[in-house]
């Protein structure tokens, strides 16, 4: 059975509401749930009304969980399909039915520091959802939490489109050696290097003990592959052997033209291209790590000329000059860009946008814009400062529509821009 799901919002944030015919109330779950409410489920309140089971859920700090998805180590994906799979395994302990379960990737969420994924309950005896519902929320995160390693990629995808079963995935993630890290979703992990080999003990010894290899004099052989040659010719032009094994180079005489003494002096090319070369510009410096720069992201274009590769929707500069003109977003429907802070503790990107380190008032975490059927909209991430569309801040979690020359700001500290599309 498809419910639908209503967003809403008061003073103590987003909420969303789910109501059913109070008849297929499942009235154990309900019991148990309100008795002793798992971690891995949004919080919510029951009530009646007019014969319709009414729940409402609370969000509170919660995002979603499609906010923070990137691509995995091993033993962080195992980690991550443990948070996602393993409440469907063990709600049983609280007479949950796993088909219950919302199974819709827009309505998976975790917590600010992304340990924990939460599911919306609907406490109801007609399910949400059936095995192919499951296989597909798996198949959509699959695709948007890739693994690093190319082939645990293709034993993952294999395993969710044949015969997809949660426990028999897991064990298969187990079992090729990726022991699951609970890993903060909003950090990301790098693909830890290989550990150095150090010498072993008796090794460094013989190494002592070995007199040094006699020199050999110079031009006693010819250099072998793998020798180290150093050239100290001092240019790399290529030169030609004299007769008696002297290096010599052909020069070209230069035209008798004009002059005092009949030539006419040359000057030297470096100094005609360094005074031709281009005047640096004077245009404030961008971070280094919003896509503008990254050309595998989304969004490129040529500043020097102000030519805009791709024609794309995108928010302009109004606020401090010293910030990146433009964020350009590139999106399809049902997409999501996310907008953030670059964090040095990190290391590593966890936005599609990352403002410079220094920016102030703006969150690792601050907003996303996404596109729908209707148009674009954006959803404040429980930033600290805050995201507000023409003056109004937003509440967070709940998304507000974009229009065209809306003033959007990041944060109270110069992050203005206006939305063009």
């Amino acid at each position: 059975m498809i419910y639908r799901i209503e967003s809403k919002s008061d003073l103590t944030g987003a909420m969303l509401v789910i109501r059913f015919p109070e008849e297929d109330l499942d009235v154990k779950a309900l019991y148990t749930i309100q008795a002793d409410q798992p971690d891995f489920l949004v919080p919510f309140r029951y009530r009646c009304v007019d014969g319709e089971a009414e729940c409402t859920y609370q969000l509170g700090n919660r995002v979603k969980l499609l906010y923070l998805c990137s691509s995995k180590s091993a033993g962080a994906l195992t980690g991550f399909w443990e948070q996602v799979l393993q409440p469907l395994l063990d709600c049983g302990d609280w007479f949950l039915n796993p088909f219950s379960f919302v199974l819709d990737p827009q309505y998976l969420y975790t917590d600010r520091e992304g340990r924990t994924v939460s599911y919306l309950y609907v406490p109801s005896k007609r399910p949400c959802g059936d095995m192919n519902t499951l296989q597909k929320l798996a198949s959509d995160l699959a695709q948007k939490n890739p693994a690093t390693d190319a082939k645990l990629e293709v034993e993952v995808l294999r395993a969710i489109m044949q015969d997809f079963q949660p426990r028999s995935f897991l064990q298969m993630l187990r079992k090729n050696g990726h022991a699951g890290v609970i890993v903060p979703l909003s950090a990301g992990e790098e693909v830890p290097s290989a550990p150095e080999e150090k010498p072993s003990p008796s090794a460094s010894k013989e190494a002592e003990v070995q007199p040094p290899a006699p020199k050999e004099p110079v031009g006693s052989r010819m250099p072998e592959d793998g020798d180290i040659q150093i050239d100290f010719s001092g240019g790399g032009k290529e030169k030609k052997k004299g007769l008696f094994g002297r290096k010599e180079e052909k020069k070209k005489k230069p035209k008798k033209e004009g002059g005092l003494f009949g030539k006419k002096k040359e000057e030297p090319k470096e100094l005609v291209l360094g005074a031709a070369a281009k005047a640096p510009s004077a245009e404030p410096v961008f971070s280094p790590f919003s896509p503008k720069h990254d050309t595998e992201g989304p969004g490129l274009t040529e500043d020097d000329g102000g030519t805009e590769l791709f024609e794309e929707t995108y928010f302009r500069l109004v606020g401090d000059q010293t910030l990146p003109r433009k964020i350009l977003v590139d999106l399809q429907t049902d997409g999501v860009f996310t907008i953030g802070r670059y964090d040095v503790t990190i290391g590593r990107r966890q936005s599609d946008f990352e403002f410079e380190a220094k920016t102030k008032a703006v969150s690792r975490h601050h907003a996303a814009v996404e596109r729908t059927t209707d148009g674009y909209r954006i959803t404040d991430l429980n930033s600290a400062a805050g995201t507000f569309v023409n003056g109004e801040r937003l509440t967070p979690n709940v998304p507000r529509a974009l229009a065209q020359g809306c003033r959007v700001s990041f944060g109270t500290a110069g992050a203005d821009y206006i939305w063009e599309e």
